[in-house]
């Protein structure tokens, strides 16, 4: 039985124009718990159309997913990742390069929930890696790391995939 939810959890997604950024917009697109309601990018997309932010200088677009870029994204403006508003916001989700992550995903933090696609933070003594059915007990060091760091929100970066392979058939 799945959980009711009263009101849907606002989301960011950054990162939003690359491969595992479409991977979170098609992962999220009728989720229960879930509206993304930013796009965020580079400055190099911010202020353009999702759907004209995934276009290459020769006009064709960089959609690498398996279905149609969701109508509900085409025509939201993507935002500075520099520049989110965190009031607007419940949670973000980031697929952004390892340096782009150190520099912004502890701001974020500071703030929200920020599950992250980067390894920046995987080692840190205080972030869990997080795999649902294996080790879901260590979503208990979020308390640690939020104390630790004074942040209001945590970061929480996914394994890559083949850790979160193997360990689920172990």
């Amino acid at each position: 039985m799945q959980a009711k939810v009263e009101k849907k959890k606002r989301v960011a997604v950054v990162g939003a124009t690359g491969i595992a950024g479409q991977q979170f917009l098609i992962a999220l697109k009728d989720h229960p718990w879930f509206e993304i309601t930013a796009l965020a990018a580079s400055p190099r997309s911010a202020g353009k159309r999702y759907e004209d932010a995934l276009r290459t200088p020769n006009g064709q677009v960089s959609w690498w997913q398996y279905e149609p870029i969701p109508a509900a994204y085409r025509d939201m403006i993507v935002q500075n990742s520099e520049e989110l508003n965190f009031k607007e916001l419940d949670i973000i989700f980031t697929a952004i390069d390892t340096d782009a992550a150190k520099a912004l995903e502890p701001i974020y933090a500071s703030h929200l929930p920020t599950i992250s696609t980067a390894s920046a933070f995987r080692m840190e003594a205080d972030v869990p890696l997080l795999m649902p059915g294996v080790n879901s007990d260590h979503a208990a060091m979020i308390a640690a790391q939020q104390k630790n760091r004074g942040w209001k929100g945590f970061i929480v970066p996914i394994p890559n995939c083949t850790t979160y392979g193997l360990a689920c058939t172990l």
